[in-house]
């Protein structure tokens, strides 16, 4: 039940993202603040401000003059670096990181706010409380922002926020489908068998996303945790039939029956066989996800 439960939970998050309300640049939220509430201190709203607009002179002029306001912290706020990736700025996120911003630094704000190309939605980000740069880059479908992280010292196996689903940038990447950048971290040295305290990066690509393609590849890297959940959610999880995700996902199952994983593990599946009239040659198509439970009739019903 616990694993049927953080599948469930697993989607939660995806459903608070939302499309931006306003128009340009100052009409940029993050983390549930506007750009002129983003911090109390001027000098930090106005690098703010010179960030999401990619003004990488004035950052830097700003930065040299005040010492440490690239890695303002303020409650109920987030790091200035992030205010660039909501704007989808990729010139100003370098420009900080230039000045000296810290990619693992974590703030206190949290909640929606816009972005471009993020994860599964077109627009739109979602911050917990305690996650930094490195994190929602892991996250941005704009890989720019991930390899200016990793290439100024972001932490590929830090985890962040407090209780918080996912925690850490490989299983960030996995759970908004961006294959590229699941890729680019394992690369980097991601450590590839992380796990928060619901999944681990293959779980949440085939969780999500229906992305088996994802989770095969993570496997012949050598992934090797906690398999048998990862057995228990490749039957569970269903993909269009015909699709190059549904052949992933009969891939992924046959990887696993060859290191000794027996199907079927569903108990709904496996329910299944003892009420329904199921044929034996009808086994491996409610295994691989093409025939449902339902389209077979209980033994105790009479003959059609």
């Amino acid at each position: 039940m616990r694993i049927l439960r953080s599948w469930i939970a697993a989607g939660i998050l995806m459903s608070m993202l939302h499309a931006p309300a306003e128009a340009g640049l100052w009409g940029t939220t993050c983390a549930r603040r506007s750009l002129d509430e983003a911090y109390r201190n001027p000098q930090a709203v106005a690098l703010a401000k010179a960030a999401i607009r990619g003004d990488a002179e004035t950052v830097a002029r700003l930065a040299a003059t005040t010492p440490g306001l690239v890695n303002t912290l303020e409650d109920g706020a987030v790091p200035p670096l992030l205010w660039a990736i909501c704007a989808d700025n990729v010139e100003g996120f370098e420009a900080l990181l230039k000045a000296g911003a810290d990619p693992n630094l974590g703030g206190s704000g949290h909640g929606p706010g816009d972005g471009k190309g993020h994860g599964r939605m077109e627009n739109g980000t979602i911050i917990r409380e305690g996650w930094s740069a490195m994190l929602l880059a892991a996250g941005s479908g704009n890989p720019a922002f991930l390899r200016l992280a990793l290439r100024h010292g972001g932490d590929v196996n830090a985890a962040k926020g407090k209780r918080v689903e996912p925690n850490q940038p490989l299983l960030q990447a996995a759970y908004h489908g961006l294959f590229d950048n699941v890729k680019t971290l394992v690369a980097a040295g991601a450590d590839i068998n992380a796990k928060d305290l619901s999944m681990t990066a293959p779980e949440y690509a085939i969780a999500i996303g229906g992305r088996f393609d994802i989770a095969v590849w993570l496997l012949q890297q050598g992934f090797h945790n906690d398999l048998p959940s990862l057995a228990l959610g490749a039957e569970i999880s269903q993909v269009p039939l015909n699709s190059p995700l549904q052949r992933s996902k009969e891939q992924l199952i046959n990887m696993l029956r060859a290191q000794g994983f027996v199907f079927p593990r569903r108990p709904l599946n496996l329910r299944a066989l003892k009420e329904r009239d199921i044929p034996p040659e009808a086994v491996e198509d409610l295994i691989m996800g093409r025939k449902l439970v339902w389209q077979f009739p209980l033994k105790s019903e009479s003959p059609r």
